[in-house]
């Protein structure tokens, strides 16, 4: 559609100016300046069409990085909840160890109060071993006494 302007535009300019008398030498120069332009505009549609197939890679380029920034987003919302998850479970890591520490505690105090209850025990059970010799030796008395006195209790019968 262009190449017929620029034709029926040196018509237009070409048809007055044979008909005014013009020369041979401006019609070539015309000519010459006119095929100078075609050249001119051949080139710069080459280059709109090497601009325009940049600028669809460009688009291209920005529709993936757009799709890889969401993918990177949903992936960082993912280590955001693996990291409150870590966080929670490092809390509850401390929280564990600190009852560990006082139940570890609480295991001493209770191992200490059994062997002092373990040492009141073989205390104890030392007295009842003495009380229980003391007990024996008073009923072997208790028995020559007895024996004592039936021996007395006979010989007063007698």
């Amino acid at each position: 559609m262009g190449k017929i302007r620029i034709m029926m535009c040196l018509l237009a300019l070409g048809l007055p100016l044979g008909l005014a008398g013009c020369n041979k030498a401006e019609l070539k120069s015309l000519q010459d300046e006119l095929a100078k332009t075609q050249k001119e505009k051949e080139s710069i549609e080459a280059k709109m069409y090497v601009v325009t197939q940049t600028r669809d890679d460009l688009q291209k380029q920005v529709t993936e990085l757009a799709e890889s920034r969401d993918q990177l987003q949903v992936k960082i919302n993912q280590l955001e909840k693996l990291q409150a998850k870590i966080d929670e479970l490092t809390k509850a890591g401390a929280e564990l160890k600190i009852q560990n520490q006082q139940l570890q505690q609480s295991r001493d105090t209770a191992a200490d109060e059994a062997q002092t209850a373990q040492l009141k025990i073989e205390e104890l059970a030392k007295k009842l071993e003495a009380e229980t010799e003391k007990v024996r030796v008073l009923q072997e008395q208790l028995k020559q006494v007895q024996a004592a006195i039936a021996e007395l209790q006979s010989s007063i019968k007698l």
